[in-house]
């Protein structure tokens, strides 16, 4: 027992302290070998947990690791023009 919780007059009352125990405010993470998207979903998490907090340096963290991750992903070089945007309208 912690020495400020002793009994000073020693009347042989037991002093405690109550911990409640929580359980942890998210899921137990799934298998991610299997979800392809749980990258993706991780930095999403961390943004929305940044922005519910206020926090702009968490916030600056959470995008600069999703943009880290989406450009590290194979994509084609070169210009990206959607089929039915109107840049590509234009160049006919």
């Amino acid at each position: 027992m912690l020495p400020f919780l002793k009994n000073k007059n020693n009347t042989g009352i037991a002093t405690g302290v109550m911990v409640k125990h929580r359980t942890p405010d998210e899921k137990p993470e799934e298998n991610q070998e299997e979800d392809k998207k749980a990258g993706h979903k991780a930095a999403a998490s961390d943004l929305l947990r940044a922005i519910e907090s206020k926090n702009i340096d968490g916030i600056a963290d959470a995008l600069q690791s999703a943009f880290e991750l989406m450009d590290s992903e194979p994509h084609v070089e070169g210009e990206h023009v959607e089929p039915h945007s109107y840049d590509s309208q234009k160049e006919d």
